[in-house]
């Protein structure tokens, strides 16, 4: 493996220094190839190496040589904005050479005009697929693209989209990273790009399975013929103490979120020796401080965390899985339980890796019985070994058996993950697809979609018949119109800039044409029922329970089929959720009231606030003034969670629910009223903050007039 010294390169002394200054001194095997192959000299290259192997390196290089040599402005994709904030904060480091460097990600009805005194931007597939579509001048300067995580082109949501992109520029300087890729000869041919591959990594990775052996006892064997026996009652409490006895770190893998805090919960009771420590007590208080999370999950994870322990999964706010990742990457937290999510969502490297679970639960065949994907596994293996902590990370699978063991060996461990390919293949996706071109090109014609279509990683006679159809389907539905030239009608313009999918727009139009106005639950059903829709788990006991509850008769009639009234229902548990969030009900009664988590409530909210704004784009294009003014005021309250009458306080910077409730129930009504009020406002919300809400409140009153 060749290790190549920064001096031998033949790039800017500016650069140099800032690499030097970040503690790099040469370049690793993986690095070194992508620089032999042309990065410097804007090759097409997709690199593909396991994680941790430097690939954001690779990133960086590539475009500041490029907009040293070339000028323009690059772009840094990736599959999510957790993602999309780490890169920006990496790549801040280059401001130095006087590049700008900006982010953006979410709000999709926007061109983000702001963004052409940028030179380096950060942001998700999505938010650059539908910037595409309203075409901003600034994104014709961008001829660099970075595409990471391209392994994505094969998950089931998010693929489509990261396809879309690929397509679109396939023909520019390009650089896509990657996991490993089976067939990575097939797709890097795709992106007219040479390859980049190899299995190096900076921490060699030892693979391996555990298996019950005798009465409180198991062996772990690993795929380079090792095996270590370990006492226990419990293979992950087993494991989990033997690494910590040898001073590593552990992240333990369970495939459902109840598993994952009850696995926690039951480590941390096995862990008596951390109880005492300092710094441990300070992280717990830090946890019961935080402002986004509910009281049920602050107060169960400060407990947690006294023992070194934590849990992480999407239901946790943004704050809690902040300081969760904070203090594990500070290895001040030993242990943390989590749910597949975490694998891809950040950095964070332990010396161990336990997957607990091979399976995971499907809702059509009930029960904890399809098998996770090979590049799942992988994902989450991939997390072992901390580079410049550890001389070599440990993943291991927990088996019943030793037939499964040797049948999980051969899958799992000894296997490739699976090829990659293409998610364009269904009518909701590929008819996307179209509209999102037509939207682009404003003026395009039917070979030319074809064109692009043909493009794709579909196979053509998909492609062919995919086509066809859905020309015929957007025209029928007066998304677009024209027979051999194409245009975008005013509805299917309005559809492709608010970056909703096709078949969720022709959801309100076809109830919103035939209903007259109803209540807000009735609103927010029909939101949640559309494809783009938040999903939220439905018990038994709430199946029938929910629709009985429901204050006024829905647009939506219930459905015969079971999979759809399922999908009715968990509808309507999230149109109540949002009901009780602008009625002003305290957020841990909501919580505790629908069995969820105060993350899934703000990812709940987030895509609410996008439907209901798109709600009430389609009925206003769509001339449905009723509907119009009832998704308006909604969409209003939902975005902070209030009753009508607050809405024109929380129009202050730094007034809330709560606080616009409190300034409300003191008779202070409307921004005219702080400014009146200023030491009534200053002696019920602290002098500092009172002082900035009156001036902010006097900026949007001299701006409204």
């Amino acid at each position: 493996m060749q290790f190549l010294p920064l001096e031998q390169l033949n790039i800017d002394e500016k650069i140099l220094k800032i690499l030097k200054d970040r503690g790099i001194e040469k370049l690793n095997p993986v690095q070194t190839e992508a620089i032999n192959k042309g990065l410097l000299k804007d090759e097409r290259l997709l690199v593909t190496s396991p994680t941790g192997s430097g690939k954001t390196l690779i990133a960086e290089l590539g475009i500041i040589s490029h907009l040293l040599n070339k000028g323009g402005k690059a772009i840094y994709i990736t599959p999510l904005r957790a993602l999309t904030s780490e890169k920006f904060s990496e790549l801040k480091v280059w401001e130095k050479l006087g590049y700008k460097v900006g982010m953006t990600s979410g709000d999709y009805d926007t061109d983000d005009a702001w963004l052409k005194n940028y030179d380096i931007i950060i942001s998700t597939y999505e938010k650059i697929d539908s910037l595409w579509r309203r075409n901003p001048s600034w994104l014709k300067e961008v001829d660099y693209f970075v595409l990471d995580e391209f392994h994505y082109l094969n998950d089931p949501h998010r693929g489509p989209v990261v396809e879309s992109v690929a397509v679109r520029i396939r023909y520019k300087n390009l650089l896509a990273l990657s996991a490993t890729i089976q067939n990575y000869e097939e797709i890097s041919k795709w992106l007219n790009a040479t390859p980049v591959t190899t299995d190096w990594r900076p921490v060699p990775l030892k693979e391996g399975v555990i298996i019950p052996e005798k009465k409180s006892s198991y062996k772990v064997i690993f795929s380079n013929n090792e095996s270590i026996n370990i006492k226990g009652n419990d293979a992950i409490l087993a494991y989990v103490n033997y690494v910590l006895q040898h001073g590593g770190q552990v992240l333990v893998f369970r495939n459902s979120r109840k598993i994952a805090e009850s696995t926690a919960r039951k480590i941390a009771s096995n862990m008596g020796l951390f109880k005492m420590d300092k710094e441990l007590e300070k992280i717990s208080n830090e946890i019961k401080e935080v402002d986004d999370a509910g009281t049920t999950e602050k107060e169960d994870l400060a407990e947690l965390v006294r023992s070194g322990v934590a849990y992480h999964h999407a239901g946790l706010s943004k704050g809690l899985r902040d300081i969760i990742e904070k203090y594990f990457i500070q290895r001040k937290i030993k242990v943390i339980v989590a749910t597949p999510t975490l694998a891809a969502g950040v950095n964070l490297p332990a010396r161990s890796v336990i997957v607990g679970d091979i399976y995971r639960f499907n809702r059509q065949i009930l029960g904890f019985n399809e098998e996770i994907p090979i590049m799942e596994y992988k994902q989450m293996a991939g997390r072992a070994g901390r580079p410049g902590f550890d001389k070599e990370g440990e993943a291991i699978i927990v088996v019943r058996n030793k037939s499964e063991a040797d049948r999980v060996f051969k899958k799992y461990i000894l296997s490739p993950p699976e090829p990659i390919e293409s998610k364009l293949g269904n009518e909701a996706s590929f008819y996307t697809f179209i509209l999102g071109i037509v939207s682009s090109e404003g003026r395009v014609t039917s070979d030319e979609v074809e064109d692009y279509a043909m493009g794709t990683l579909l196979d053509k006679d998909i492609v062919k018949s995919y086509l066809k159809k859905g020309l015929n389907w957007l025209r029928d539905n007066e998304f677009i119109a024209g027979d051999d030239d194409l245009v975008l009608t005013k509805f299917g313009k309005r559809v492709a800039d608010l970056y909703i999918n096709p078949f969720t727009a022709k959801t309100f139009k076809d109830y919103l044409t035939r209903n007259e106005k109803s209540c807000n639950v009735a609103y927010l059903h029909l939101c949640a029922y559309t494809p783009d829709g938040p999903r939220v788990s439905v018990s038994r006991n709430e199946m029938y329970d929910l629709v009985d509850l429901s204050p006024c008769p829905l647009f939506i009639e219930e459905p015969d089929d079971e999979d759809e009234f399922y999908n009715y229902v968990s509808a309507l548990k999230v149109g109540m959720i949002i009901n009780d969030w602008i009625e002003e009900v305290d957020e841990d009664i909501i919580l505790g009231r629908y069995g969820i988590g105060s993350g899934d409530l703000r990812s709940i909210i987030d895509t609410m606030d996008w439907l209901t704004y798109s709600g009430f784009n389609i009925s206003r294009v769509l001339d449905l003034k009723e509907h119009a003014e009832a998704f308006y005021i909604l969409n209003l309250r939902v975005k902070d969670g209030i009753k009508e009458e607050l809405i024109d306080l929380v129009k202050v910077p730094g007034i809330g629910r709560k606080r616009a409730r409190l300034l409300f129930e003191n008779n202070i009504k409307k921004p005219e009223d702080i400014i009146m009020n200023v030491d009534k406002v200053k002696s019920l919300l602290g002098s500092r903050l009172g002082e900035k809400v009156a001036k902010d409140a006097a900026r949007i009153i001299a701006g409204n007039a």
